[in-house]
């Protein structure tokens, strides 16, 4: 007798030859096309087509899912899994590509209005020259460039506002003018025919090419139906259970939005490991739910932290974890009851990310079977800047087979659309139609699959009326009928459904390419705001300066007074300190120059300077107190200090006694109504009290005292011995030798009307001791920040303000500098011009024009737009869009410099008469 093992195999066997036999009967038999379990049985050899029916029917025992497999729905088509085939792309011998020249050899030197047209400019050699050989299979084939309806997200009184990928738009500009700093991601949503990541892997790496990579992006833990390329997941081990919304009978309140959800029993501990080579964080989606267990987080083998999913009620969650520099793999270890949804791994870069969800035999109704409210919080939580949805192939198979009727399409891919928009009201969405398919007549014809069109239809008005965009890729794929040739070529499976691999490479290249005519034609790009870059306006603006650097670099002459007035930029130090180091070091040294009174303060230490305040002081300046027709000193500061306080500032510490010079000490304080008696002290010494003013004083007034010393080192200390306040605004250290002084007095906040606020007697009096050749004025990049800043106004005040300071100083020359690039940090993370600086950057060099100032844009040295997203990535920009770091400020200084000397160069290359004209 045959023994039971022998029975089992004998009855499997007559059970696989009996379906055989009935498959090929029913195949041969006058049945309609898509009743045969064979349909190319009449065109091909018999044996590889009845193998791959037995190993189609026997590989389901070889899967633990939960369900049936795909599709499960009685109603929708029994789609296979198809083998991708992995296909490398040879140049195409019958088509010749255009003559390189002497161009790279690589990349075909193509017309360059065609290659702008198709929107190839942007992308590298390899990918340009793939896309080429693309554009010439898709002449062969007789595809179509289609280009994206783009629809109506918003209508207004003057028609549609806002178009369907508006959103998706503004982010990728913001992320190519450097505003943007979180990732741009896309969502794309949909059936077999992306499963694999083809059409996806594509649009993904030219995006990415485009406007920089965001990282991988969204990776199930396993494939969804372990099949096919397994690119878009983890390596799972195998005992993970997955429910899918494929599914027959999926549970319709725990689905995330990705559609498959990955359990671990209680009583089996799996695990899934992720390359990471290129990721700097990962995002790990799961259910929290009652009796949760545990996820181990292991880095290269290393446990990194442990993620509990226990949780009540049961919702979606996730966890952030950072990478160490260097990993290579992500390594996850339930324990316990375990869901997982799937892992995001970014690099922290501003780029694009591409999401691939696609699931064999999906259409939009199944999409809908996930919890709304999972879907709705998963989706939020990925913050898409655009959603694709790209079904019908399944509705078109349905419909043909009048498994449904197209009412219901209608409302399935309504409700899918609806969800969308509700759940990520900010982002664009895009519809595509299905693709073309063929099935076989009773008498072996090849025609195009009912219900294709009638379903692109149906998805074009579904698109239309929800705000979305469409494309449709069965006329991209040459319209209906255009699968018999991609047949013949090999470019569609035997299936006469799915594309081959070439196939769905000239999908995702012709859906690229609408992308890039939509941008550009919708997007283009922000007129750029041009500054002049260099030193303008430099002819007979600084003659006068000039002539007396030639006569100090000669050994003549004496002093060149520059001093610059300005906000943060001038009161950080940073920028001045290099100039006045570069300058004195070339044509000699006259002194530290003035030093406005006020705290402590570590920028002065570079320069030798150090101040200190002791007892009752109170730091005063024009901002805080912007009442007009206050005395102020140069900076627009004043420290007022009380009975008994002492206020004491240092010069040249630490410099060599060795040098001893003859040099002047001079303080700068308010006398007035009312004002304490001063005690002064140089080096400790006390000096003889100031002779009181011939008559009184009824307003507060400006008096400066100046003390003859030896060399440039000194300790002025100034105390209240009482009967008033005392207001003291700042001293100065004078060398009585040739050589440049260079005074910064600049004011945090401060714009040219805060100076055009201050008593003018006590600024000019300050001015005409100074003496200044060159008055230095750098504004504008506070003006910068106000949404109501009036270009008429600012020219005309700014450039009174210039003319009386001029004045004030003795008819000293000017030079203007203009705003540094600034930019402010929207709510979405992105960034933008402040709002005045294109007026800034369009009135500064008129101001300068009609001063006769010389001019020179600190923007335009930052390159321009955007340079200051530029420098903060280099470390040379502050972190607010604002300020520059101290490494920032010394680069600028050096640009500035570098200009000043070309031109001063310039100038002592001309005819001596000329030279001579500004002394």
């Amino acid at each position: 007798m045959p023994t039971a093992l022998e029975s089992k195999h004998t009855s499997v066997g007559l059970t696989l030859a009996l379906t055989l036999a009935l498959a090929v009967g029913l195949s041969l038999a006058p049945v309609p096309e898509a009743l045969r379990p064979i349909p190319s049985l009449a065109r091909g050899p018999v044996g590889p087509q009845l193998w791959a029916l037995v190993s189609t029917s026997s590989a389901g025992s070889t899967r633990k899912a939960v369900g049936v497999e795909p599709d499960g729905d009685p109603h929708s088509p029994e789609v296979p899994d198809l083998p991708e085939e992995e296909e490398p792309e040879e140049p195409l011998a019958e088509v010749q590509e255009p003559d390189a020249g002497t161009g790279s050899p690589d990349v075909p030197s193509a017309p360059v209005a065609t290659t702008d047209t198709l929107g190839l400019a942007d992308l590298g050699p390899a990918t340009r020259a793939s896309a080429l050989r693309m554009e010439a299979l898709r002449e062969k084939m007789g595809a179509r460039h289609v280009d994206l309806d783009l629809g109506c997200r918003r209508m207004g009184p003057s028609g549609c506002e806002e178009n369907g990928l508006a959103p998706f738009f503004d982010a990728l500009r913001a992320l190519r003018e450097g505003r943007r700093t979180a990732p741009v991601r896309v969502e794309h949503l949909g059936d077999s025919l992306i499963a694999s990541d083809h059409i996806t892997d594509v649009v993904r790496e030219r995006l990415q090419e485009r406007h920089g990579s965001g990282g991988k992006g969204f990776l199930y833990v396993d494939r969804p139906t372990r099949s096919g390329r397994g690119v878009r997941a983890g390596q799972a081990s195998p005992g993970w259970e997955f429910t899918r919304v494929i599914d027959r009978a999926p549970p319709r309140d725990r689905l995330p939005f990705t559609g498959v959800a990955f359990a671990a029993g209680v009583n089996s501990s799996q695990d899934v490991r992720f390359s990471v080579e290129d990721a700097r964080g990962a995002e790990i989606f799961f259910l929290a739910q009652p009796g949760g267990g545990s996820l181990q987080v292991l880095v290269d083998g290393k446990p990194l932290q442990r993620v509990q999913t226990r949780w009540t009620p049961a919702e979606v969650a996730s966890a952030r974890v950072k990478l160490p520099e260097g990993a290579r793999t992500l390594t996850l270890k339930t324990r316990g009851k375990v869901e997982l949804h799937g892992v995001s791994l970014e690099n922290g870069q501003p780029g694009v990310v591409y999401d691939t969800l696609g699931l064999p035999g999906a259409y939009a109704g199944v999409f809908l079977r996930a919890h709304p409210p999972y879907f709705r919080a998963q989706m939020r939580q990925r913050k898409p800047a655009l959603v694709v949805l790209m079904f019908g192939g399944n509705e078109a198979f349905r419909l043909s087979r009048e498994w449904t009727k197209p009412e219901e399409i209608r409302e399935e891919a309504q409700q899918l659309v609806k969800r969308v928009r509700e759940s990520v009201p900010d982002a664009a969405c895009l519809v595509w139609s299905p693709i073309d398919a063929a099935v076989r007549t009773l008498g072996g014809e090849l025609v195009p699959r009912r219900g294709s069109r009638a379903v692109a239809e149906i998805f074009h008005e579904v698109a239309r009326e929800g705000g979305c965009a469409y494309w449709d890729a069965l006329d991209a794929m040459g319209g209906e009928g255009s699968s018999i040739p991609w047949l013949s070529a090999g470019m569609l499976n035997a299936d006469l459904i799915h594309p081959r691999a070439k196939g769905s490479n000239l999908l995702g290249h012709l859906f690229d390419l609408a992308i890039q005519r939509a941008w550009a034609a919708n997007a283009p790009p922000r007129v750029a705001l041009v500054d002049p870059a260099g030193l303008q306006n430099v002819d007979k603006a600084l003659n006068a300066t000039f002539t007396r650097l030639l006569a100090l670099e000669k050994g003549e002459g004496s002093r060149l007074g520059i001093l610059q007035m300005g906000a943060s930029h001038t009161a950080s130090h940073y920028f001045t300190d290099a100039l006045r180091g570069a300058l004195t070091k070339r044509f000699g040294d006259a002194g530290r120059g003035f030093i406005a009174a006020g705290r402590a303060s570590e920028r002065l230490a570079p320069a030798g300077v150090s101040r200190e305040l002791t007892g009752d002081w109170t730091v005063e300046d024009a901002l805080q107190n912007p009442a007009p027709g206050q005395a102020w000193g140069l900076s627009g500061v004043r420290a007022v200090g009380a009975p008994g306080a002492e206020w004491s500032i240092r010069f040249c510490e630490g410099c060599p006694s060795a040098v001893t010079p003859a040099a002047r000490l001079s303080l700068y304080w308010l006398d007035g109504p009312g004002a304490g008696r001063m005690d002064v002290k140089v080096d400790g010494a006390p000096l003889p009290p100031e002779p009181p003013p011939p008559e009184p004083f009824t307003t507060p007034t400006v008096r400066i005292r100046s003390f003859p010393v030896s060399g440039p080192a000194h300790l002025l200390s100034v105390s209240n011995a009482g009967g008033g306040p005392i207001t003291v605004l700042g001293a100065a250290m004078d060398l009585e030798q040739r050589g440049v002084t260079y005074d910064a007095v600049g004011l945090p906040g401060a714009t040219a009307a805060t100076v055009a606020g201050m008593e003018p007697q006590a600024l000019a009096a300050q001015l005409s001791s100074r003496k200044p050749q060159l008055l230095v004025f750098w504004y504008g990049t506070n003006e910068s920040g106000l949404g109501n800043l009036d270009g008429p106004t600012l020219r005309a005040d700014y450039g009174a303000l210039i003319s009386r300071l001029k004045q004030d100083a003795g008819g000293a020359e000017c030079l203007v500098l203009g705003t540094t690039d600034r930019q402010q940090q929207r709510a979405d993370g992105t960034w933008e011009d402040t709002p005045g600086l294109a007026t800034v950057v369009t009135v500064l060099p008129e101001v300068a024009r009609d001063q006769g100032c010389a001019y020179w844009s600190a923007r335009a040295a930052m390159g321009g737009e955007r340079g200051m997203l530029r420098w903060r990535k280099d470390g040379k920009g502050h972190a607010d869009g604002t300020h520059l770091t101290p490494e920032g400020y010394q680069q600028l200084a050096g640009q500035l410099l570098t200009d000043v000397l070309a031109a001063y160069e310039s100038f002592k290359a001309q005819p001596p008469a000329l030279a001579s004209e500004g002394r």
